[in-house]
Protein backbone atom coordinates (compact mmCIF):
# COMPACT_ATOMS: atom_id res chain seq x y z
CA UNK A 1 0.00 0.00 0.00
CA UNK A 2 1.19 3.74 -0.86
CA UNK A 3 2.41 5.79 1.74
CA UNK A 4 -0.75 8.25 0.35
CA UNK A 5 -3.05 5.28 0.33
CA UNK A 6 -2.47 4.45 4.10
CA UNK A 7 -2.60 8.28 4.69
CA UNK A 8 -5.99 8.13 3.20
CA UNK A 9 -7.17 4.94 4.91
CA UNK A 10 -6.21 6.11 8.00
CA UNK A 11 -8.33 9.63 7.93
CA UNK A 12 -11.12 7.54 6.49
CA UNK A 13 -11.05 5.21 9.86
CA UNK A 14 -10.90 8.13 12.24
CA UNK A 15 -13.64 10.05 10.12
CA UNK A 16 -15.97 6.59 10.31
CA UNK A 17 -14.58 6.62 14.32
CA UNK A 18 -16.18 10.58 14.62
CA UNK A 19 -18.93 10.41 13.17
CA UNK A 20 -20.18 6.70 15.30
CA UNK A 21 -19.15 9.01 18.53
CA UNK A 22 -20.80 12.16 16.92
CA UNK A 23 -24.27 10.23 16.39
CA UNK A 24 -23.84 8.21 20.13
CA UNK A 25 -23.48 12.11 21.37
CA UNK A 26 -26.04 13.35 19.73
CA UNK A 27 -28.29 10.62 20.29
CA UNK A 28 -27.73 11.68 23.91
CA UNK A 29 -27.40 15.56 23.57
CA UNK A 30 -31.32 14.76 22.22
CA UNK A 31 -32.35 13.33 25.18
CA UNK A 32 -31.09 15.82 27.90
CA UNK A 33 -32.08 18.66 25.26
CA UNK A 34 -35.74 17.40 25.54
CA UNK A 35 -35.76 18.79 29.36
CA UNK A 36 -32.94 21.23 29.01
CA UNK A 37 -33.45 22.81 25.49
CA UNK A 38 -36.91 22.29 25.23
CA UNK A 39 -37.37 19.84 22.38
CA UNK A 40 -40.41 18.25 23.98
CA UNK A 41 -42.63 19.43 27.66
CA UNK A 42 -46.28 18.50 28.96
CA UNK A 43 -48.43 20.32 26.83
CA UNK A 44 -51.10 19.71 29.76
CA UNK A 45 -51.47 17.18 32.82
CA UNK A 46 -49.76 14.39 32.56
CA UNK A 47 -51.98 10.56 34.28
CA UNK A 48 -49.96 7.94 35.54
CA UNK A 49 -52.47 4.70 35.39
CA UNK A 50 -51.18 2.53 38.11
CA UNK A 51 -52.13 -1.31 37.89
CA UNK A 52 -52.21 -1.42 41.84
CA UNK A 53 -54.64 -0.21 43.94
CA UNK A 54 -53.42 2.39 46.19
CA UNK A 55 -51.07 2.35 48.88
CA UNK A 56 -49.70 -0.45 47.88
CA UNK A 57 -45.60 -0.26 46.17
CA UNK A 58 -46.09 0.46 42.76
CA UNK A 59 -48.99 3.10 44.22
CA UNK A 60 -46.15 4.45 46.19
CA UNK A 61 -43.34 4.61 43.41
CA UNK A 62 -45.65 6.62 40.87
CA UNK A 63 -46.89 8.86 43.50
CA UNK A 64 -43.36 9.28 43.89
CA UNK A 65 -41.95 9.78 40.46
CA UNK A 66 -45.08 11.53 39.39
CA UNK A 67 -43.59 14.28 42.16
CA UNK A 68 -39.99 14.07 41.16
CA UNK A 69 -41.17 14.69 37.04
CA UNK A 70 -43.87 17.64 38.51
CA UNK A 71 -40.52 19.22 40.04
CA UNK A 72 -38.79 18.47 36.34
CA UNK A 73 -41.18 19.75 34.19
CA UNK A 74 -43.28 22.33 36.29
CA UNK A 75 -45.93 20.50 35.03
CA UNK A 76 -49.20 18.49 36.50
CA UNK A 77 -48.26 14.93 36.63
CA UNK A 78 -51.28 12.70 38.82
CA UNK A 79 -51.63 9.36 39.54
CA UNK A 80 -55.08 7.43 39.07
CA UNK A 81 -55.31 3.75 40.58
CA UNK A 82 -56.81 1.32 37.77
CA UNK A 83 -56.52 -2.31 39.50
CA UNK A 84 -58.21 -5.14 37.28
CA UNK A 85 -56.74 -7.55 34.99
CA UNK A 86 -53.54 -8.41 36.70
CA UNK A 87 -52.59 -4.96 35.51
CA UNK A 88 -54.37 -5.29 32.48
CA UNK A 89 -57.24 -2.77 32.53
CA UNK A 90 -54.41 -0.03 33.13
CA UNK A 91 -52.34 -1.05 30.21
CA UNK A 92 -55.10 -1.03 27.91
CA UNK A 93 -56.19 1.99 29.30
CA UNK A 94 -52.92 3.62 28.37
CA UNK A 95 -52.61 1.73 25.05
CA UNK A 96 -55.93 3.24 23.28
CA UNK A 97 -54.91 7.36 24.70
CA UNK A 98 -52.96 9.37 21.58
CA UNK A 99 -49.62 9.19 21.84
CA UNK A 100 -49.11 12.65 22.94
CA UNK A 101 -46.97 11.86 26.21
CA UNK A 102 -49.76 12.57 28.85
CA UNK A 103 -50.58 9.47 29.49
CA UNK A 104 -47.97 6.69 31.17
CA UNK A 105 -48.75 3.44 32.42
CA UNK A 106 -47.90 2.86 36.05
CA UNK A 107 -46.43 -0.65 35.98
CA UNK A 108 -45.53 -3.67 38.15
CA UNK A 109 -43.74 -7.17 37.49
CA UNK A 110 -47.60 -7.99 36.18
CA UNK A 111 -46.68 -6.74 32.88
CA UNK A 112 -44.21 -9.72 32.44
CA UNK A 113 -47.10 -12.31 32.55
CA UNK A 114 -50.18 -10.28 31.13
CA UNK A 115 -49.27 -11.73 27.55
CA UNK A 116 -49.73 -15.40 28.97
CA UNK A 117 -52.57 -14.68 30.90
CA UNK A 118 -54.80 -12.86 27.90
CA UNK A 119 -55.06 -9.78 29.88
CA UNK A 120 -52.98 -7.88 27.17
CA UNK A 121 -51.70 -8.26 23.71
CA UNK A 122 -48.66 -6.52 24.01
CA UNK A 123 -45.28 -8.02 24.78
CA UNK A 124 -43.37 -6.02 27.64
CA UNK A 125 -41.08 -4.78 24.41
CA UNK A 126 -43.80 -2.67 22.89
CA UNK A 127 -43.34 -0.37 26.17
CA UNK A 128 -40.57 1.90 26.94
CA UNK A 129 -39.73 0.21 30.63
CA UNK A 130 -38.67 2.68 33.41
CA UNK A 131 -37.75 0.75 36.45
CA UNK A 132 -37.46 2.71 39.42
CA UNK A 133 -37.24 1.05 42.09
CA UNK A 134 -38.60 -2.85 43.97
CA UNK A 135 -38.02 -4.86 47.19
CA UNK A 136 -37.90 -8.17 48.75
CA UNK A 137 -40.34 -11.28 49.51
CA UNK A 138 -41.33 -11.93 52.92
CA UNK A 139 -44.40 -14.27 54.36
CA UNK A 140 -45.98 -13.06 57.57
CA UNK A 141 -48.51 -13.72 59.85
CA UNK A 142 -51.25 -12.25 61.90
CA UNK A 143 -50.30 -11.97 65.71
CA UNK A 144 -53.60 -13.40 66.78
CA UNK A 145 -53.00 -16.65 64.98
CA UNK A 146 -51.52 -20.21 64.98
CA UNK A 147 -48.77 -19.52 63.53
CA UNK A 148 -45.56 -17.61 65.06
CA UNK A 149 -42.30 -19.69 63.20
CA UNK A 150 -42.29 -20.71 60.00
CA UNK A 151 -41.85 -24.46 61.78
CA UNK A 152 -45.03 -23.94 63.02
CA UNK A 153 -46.33 -23.07 59.08
CA UNK A 154 -45.10 -25.91 57.87
CA UNK A 155 -45.65 -28.87 60.37
CA UNK A 156 -49.62 -27.63 59.41
CA UNK A 157 -49.32 -27.79 56.25
CA UNK A 158 -47.59 -31.41 55.93
CA UNK A 159 -50.01 -32.35 58.30
CA UNK A 160 -52.69 -31.48 55.84
CA UNK A 161 -54.51 -28.50 57.57
CA UNK A 162 -55.92 -25.72 54.75
CA UNK A 163 -53.90 -22.51 55.07
CA UNK A 164 -55.41 -19.55 53.11
CA UNK A 165 -52.54 -17.19 51.68
CA UNK A 166 -52.94 -13.55 50.42
CA UNK A 167 -50.35 -12.19 47.40
CA UNK A 168 -51.83 -9.87 45.34
CA UNK A 169 -52.98 -10.41 41.90
CA UNK A 170 -52.64 -13.44 39.86
CA UNK A 171 -49.25 -13.14 37.65
CA UNK A 172 -47.42 -10.78 40.79
CA UNK A 173 -44.28 -11.16 41.57
CA UNK A 174 -45.68 -12.64 45.01
CA UNK A 175 -48.09 -15.28 43.50
CA UNK A 176 -45.16 -16.61 41.95
CA UNK A 177 -43.29 -16.45 44.97
CA UNK A 178 -45.93 -18.42 46.84
CA UNK A 179 -45.84 -20.69 43.92
CA UNK A 180 -42.05 -21.22 44.42
CA UNK A 181 -42.29 -21.83 48.40
CA UNK A 182 -45.33 -24.60 47.50
CA UNK A 183 -42.25 -26.27 45.10
CA UNK A 184 -40.04 -25.86 47.28
CA UNK A 185 -41.98 -27.44 50.90
CA UNK A 186 -43.63 -29.86 48.40
CA UNK A 187 -46.69 -28.23 50.12
CA UNK A 188 -50.46 -26.83 48.85
CA UNK A 189 -51.79 -23.50 49.78
CA UNK A 190 -55.41 -22.28 49.82
CA UNK A 191 -54.62 -19.08 47.41
CA UNK A 192 -56.95 -15.92 47.55
CA UNK A 193 -56.34 -13.11 45.54
CA UNK A 194 -56.43 -9.24 46.15
CA UNK A 195 -56.26 -6.44 44.13
CA UNK A 196 -52.80 -5.26 45.17
CA UNK A 197 -50.84 -6.03 48.24
CA UNK A 198 -52.58 -3.56 50.80
CA UNK A 199 -55.79 -5.65 50.47
CA UNK A 200 -53.67 -9.02 50.57
CA UNK A 201 -52.08 -7.60 53.99
CA UNK A 202 -55.40 -6.24 55.33
CA UNK A 203 -56.92 -9.60 54.73
CA UNK A 204 -54.41 -10.81 57.12
CA UNK A 205 -54.51 -8.93 59.68
CA UNK A 206 -58.55 -9.26 59.64
CA UNK A 207 -57.40 -13.17 60.00
CA UNK A 208 -59.34 -13.73 56.03
CA UNK A 209 -56.27 -15.26 55.37
CA UNK A 210 -53.76 -17.47 57.50
CA UNK A 211 -50.65 -15.44 56.06
CA UNK A 212 -49.35 -12.77 53.46
CA UNK A 213 -46.48 -13.01 51.22
CA UNK A 214 -46.19 -9.81 49.74
CA UNK A 215 -42.92 -7.58 49.56
CA UNK A 216 -40.80 -6.00 53.14
CA UNK A 217 -41.58 -2.20 51.96
CA UNK A 218 -44.98 -2.64 51.89
CA UNK A 219 -45.20 -4.77 55.51
CA UNK A 220 -42.49 -2.70 57.27
CA UNK A 221 -44.72 -0.75 59.14
CA UNK A 222 -47.10 -3.48 59.99
CA UNK A 223 -44.27 -5.38 61.10
CA UNK A 224 -43.04 -2.43 63.11
CA UNK A 225 -46.24 -1.94 64.64
CA UNK A 226 -47.00 -6.04 65.48
CA UNK A 227 -49.77 -5.98 63.40
CA UNK A 228 -47.84 -8.62 61.35
CA UNK A 229 -45.40 -11.23 62.38
CA UNK A 230 -42.41 -12.35 59.87
CA UNK A 231 -42.19 -15.97 59.20
CA UNK A 232 -39.28 -15.70 56.64
CA UNK A 233 -37.95 -13.93 53.62
CA UNK A 234 -39.33 -15.86 50.58
CA UNK A 235 -35.88 -15.39 49.20
CA UNK A 236 -32.12 -17.11 49.27
CA UNK A 237 -31.02 -13.93 52.09
CA UNK A 238 -32.19 -13.21 54.96
CA UNK A 239 -32.89 -9.05 55.51
CA UNK A 240 -32.39 -7.21 58.13
CA UNK A 241 -34.97 -4.50 59.18
CA UNK A 242 -33.76 -1.85 61.88
CA UNK A 243 -36.46 -2.04 64.95
CA UNK A 244 -36.81 -5.58 63.93
CA UNK A 245 -33.62 -7.13 63.54
CA UNK A 246 -32.81 -9.89 61.03
CA UNK A 247 -35.67 -11.94 59.61
CA UNK A 248 -34.31 -15.52 58.49
CA UNK A 249 -34.11 -16.75 54.73
CA UNK A 250 -36.59 -19.57 53.74
CA UNK A 251 -33.61 -21.73 52.46
CA UNK A 252 -32.73 -21.83 56.30
CA UNK A 253 -35.68 -24.62 56.08
CA UNK A 254 -35.64 -25.42 52.30
CA UNK A 255 -32.62 -25.24 50.70
CA UNK A 256 -34.70 -26.63 47.53
CA UNK A 257 -35.83 -22.68 47.09
CA UNK A 258 -32.56 -21.40 45.66
CA UNK A 259 -32.42 -23.77 42.52
CA UNK A 260 -36.05 -22.28 41.54
CA UNK A 261 -36.46 -19.77 38.67
CA UNK A 262 -36.01 -16.54 40.54
CA UNK A 263 -38.97 -13.84 40.03
CA UNK A 264 -37.91 -10.38 40.88
CA UNK A 265 -40.75 -7.32 41.06
CA UNK A 266 -39.81 -4.18 39.29
CA UNK A 267 -41.96 -1.09 39.29
CA UNK A 268 -42.14 1.67 37.25
CA UNK A 269 -43.61 3.86 34.05
CA UNK A 270 -43.82 2.91 31.22
CA UNK A 271 -44.60 4.93 27.79
CA UNK A 272 -45.53 3.48 24.47
CA UNK A 273 -42.86 2.62 22.31
CA UNK A 274 -44.38 3.91 19.56
CA UNK A 275 -44.53 7.59 20.98
CA UNK A 276 -43.07 10.00 19.13
CA UNK A 277 -39.18 10.35 19.07
CA UNK A 278 -38.62 13.99 21.06
CA UNK A 279 -41.60 12.58 23.78
CA UNK A 280 -39.50 9.44 24.06
CA UNK A 281 -36.20 11.39 24.54
CA UNK A 282 -38.08 13.84 27.01
CA UNK A 283 -39.27 11.00 28.99
CA UNK A 284 -35.25 9.15 29.01
CA UNK A 285 -33.95 12.52 30.09
CA UNK A 286 -36.24 13.32 32.63
CA UNK A 287 -36.36 9.76 34.14
CA UNK A 288 -32.31 10.18 34.44
CA UNK A 289 -32.98 13.26 36.36
CA UNK A 290 -35.22 11.80 38.77
CA UNK A 291 -33.88 8.71 39.77
CA UNK A 292 -30.80 11.24 41.04
CA UNK A 293 -33.35 13.79 42.60
CA UNK A 294 -33.75 13.74 46.19
CA UNK A 295 -37.80 12.86 46.21
CA UNK A 296 -36.72 9.54 44.73
CA UNK A 297 -33.74 8.94 46.75
CA UNK A 298 -35.64 9.74 49.96
CA UNK A 299 -38.50 7.44 48.80
CA UNK A 300 -36.51 4.37 48.09
CA UNK A 301 -34.38 4.88 51.64
CA UNK A 302 -37.42 5.47 53.76
CA UNK A 303 -39.37 2.04 53.16
CA UNK A 304 -36.42 0.15 52.42
CA UNK A 305 -36.72 -0.43 48.55
CA UNK A 306 -34.00 -1.23 45.89
CA UNK A 307 -32.72 1.17 43.09
CA UNK A 308 -33.41 -0.43 39.86
CA UNK A 309 -33.27 2.48 37.55
CA UNK A 310 -32.82 1.18 34.13
CA UNK A 311 -34.06 2.23 30.96
CA UNK A 312 -33.51 1.69 27.14
CA UNK A 313 -31.53 -1.67 26.18
CA UNK A 314 -30.68 -2.33 30.08
CA UNK A 315 -34.63 -2.42 31.03
CA UNK A 316 -35.31 -4.44 28.11
CA UNK A 317 -33.32 -6.96 28.59
CA UNK A 318 -34.52 -7.16 32.29
CA UNK A 319 -38.19 -7.36 30.75
CA UNK A 320 -37.25 -10.17 28.40
CA UNK A 321 -35.49 -12.45 30.72
CA UNK A 322 -38.40 -11.97 33.34
CA UNK A 323 -40.96 -12.37 31.02
CA UNK A 324 -39.60 -16.03 30.55
CA UNK A 325 -39.66 -16.49 34.29
CA UNK A 326 -43.08 -15.31 34.61
CA UNK A 327 -45.37 -16.72 31.99
CA UNK A 328 -43.40 -20.27 32.71
CA UNK A 329 -43.75 -20.43 36.19
CA UNK A 330 -47.23 -19.51 35.63
CA UNK A 331 -48.19 -21.75 32.81
CA UNK A 332 -46.68 -24.76 35.07
CA UNK A 333 -48.66 -23.70 37.90
CA UNK A 334 -51.66 -24.58 35.73
CA UNK A 335 -52.70 -20.71 35.97
CA UNK A 336 -52.22 -19.54 32.21
CA UNK A 337 -54.21 -20.97 29.92
CA UNK A 338 -51.60 -20.44 26.87
CA UNK A 339 -48.04 -22.51 26.67
CA UNK A 340 -46.17 -19.13 26.24
CA UNK A 341 -43.75 -21.15 23.03
CA UNK A 342 -47.42 -20.03 21.42
CA UNK A 343 -46.04 -16.56 21.95
CA UNK A 344 -42.51 -17.23 20.90
CA UNK A 345 -41.49 -17.03 24.66
CA UNK A 346 -38.42 -19.69 25.43
CA UNK A 347 -38.00 -21.62 28.93
CA UNK A 348 -35.98 -19.56 31.36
Amino acid sequence: MSFVRKILTAVLAAMLALTGFAACKKKENAAQAAVDGGLWKPSGTVTIYCVSAAGGATDYCNRAIAQALTEIWGASVQVVNQPGGSGGVAAGTVWNQPRNGLSLLGFSEALFSQRSLGVFDQPPGAWDLMPIMNTVAVLSAAPNGPYKTIEDLIAALKAGKTVNIGSGTVGSVWTLKSVALEKALDVKFNHLSYEGSVPSQTACMSGEVDVVLTGLAEQVDYLKAKRLIPLAMIETSPASVEGLGVIRAITDVAPEFAALPQPMQCIGIALPKDSPQPIRDAYQAAFIKAMASGTITAAIASRNFNTLGQFGEASEAIALEQEKVYSWALYDAGQAPVEPSEFGIDRP
